[in-house]
C-alpha cells in the first residue's frame, strides 16, 4: 500500500498539501499524507558500520526507524546548526527519518504544473519534479524512494 496525496479543486487547479522543508539554501517539499510528523531531533542510536547517511536509529513505539541525514540523500550542503529538524516519512507501513535544517511551512501547489527536475537535482529519484511556491523554487520529494533508500541500508527492517 501507498500513501495517498491529498489534493483539493480550487478555481480549476487540482491543488495538493506539501510540507516546505529547508536543507542549506534549497528548497524541498513532501506530500502532506507522506509526512507522518516534524519534531526537534532526538537523541538516536548509532549503528555501527552504517552508511554515513545513516545518522542512526530512533525507537518510537517499539519500533525501529532508521534516521537519515538530507544533506546526504539530497547532495544538498545543510547549515548544521544544531537545531534541525527530523521529519518522519512513510511509505504504506513503512518509515524513515529525514534530518532538515528547517520545516518552513504547509504550501498549496497543482502538481499538474510540475517541471521535470535538472539532472543534477535527481539524486537518485529522490526529486520526484519542480513547482514554483511564491518567488522560490521547490523541489518535490518522492517519500517512496526516501523509504527505499532506508530499506536498502538496513535489509533486516524492509
Amino acid at each position: 500500500m501507498t500513501t495517498s496525496i491529498e489534493t483539493t479543486d480550487v478555481g480549476g487547479a487540482t491543488l495538493t498539501e506539501l510540507l516546505l522543508l529547508r536543507q542549506g539554501t534549497e528548497y524541498f517539499a513532501l506530500a502532506l499524507t507522506a509526512a507522518m510528523e516534524a519534531m526537534e531531533l532526538p537523541s538516536l542510536t548509532p549503528i555501527p558500520g552504517a552508511p554515513a547517511s545513516l545518522l542512526g536509529m530512533l525507537t518510537d513505539r517499539g519500533a525501529g526507524i532508521p534516521v537519515f541525514a538530507a544533506s546526504r540523500i539530497l547532495e544538498v550542503e545543510g547549515h548544521g546548526a544544531g537545531d534541525e529538524v527530523l521529519v518522519i516519512v512513510r511509505d504504506g507501513q513503512r518509515q524513515v527519518g529525514l534530518v532538515v535544517d528547517e520545516v518552513e511551512d504547509v504550501i498549496m501547489a497543482d502538481l499538474t504544473t510540475m517541471q521535470q527536475p535538472m539532472d543534477s537535482m535527481r539524486g537518485g529519484g529522490v526529486v520526484r519534479g519542480v513547482v514554483r511556491s511564491e518567488n522560490r523554487l521547490v523541489a518535490v520529494l518522492d517519500a517512496r524512494t526516501i523509504v527505499r533508500i532506508g530499506a536498502r541500508a538496513l535489509p533486516e527492517l524492509a
